[in-house]
């Protein structure tokens, strides 16, 4: 499975059992409290996982991880 759009969001709703009727590509994950600190940790796994990357201390923060498109676009810039 690639990541992507829609790998992301069937994640967030199967595994850490968000509410998908409202959740957009650019709805705020963390500082709207979808998800939290503890879901963090599986979530940071869970990109690891699918994109090959090794994620740093200081690149987890809301401007990389705080939406769907926000994480795509860090795991895009990270590739390249």
């Amino acid at each position: 499975m690639a990541l992507d759009q829609s790998a992301l969001h069937e994640f967030l709703v199967n595994e850490l059992a968000v509410d998908g009727s409202n959740l957009t590509s650019d709805a705020p994950l963390f500082s709207s409290g979808l998800i939290d600190s503890f879901a963090l940790v599986t979530l940071l796994t869970f990109v690891e996982n699918e994109s090959g990357l090794m994620i740093s201390p200081e690149d987890v923060n809301l401007e990389n991880f705080d939406s769907i498109d926000r994480i795509l676009g860090f795991v895009s810039r990270a590739q390249n």
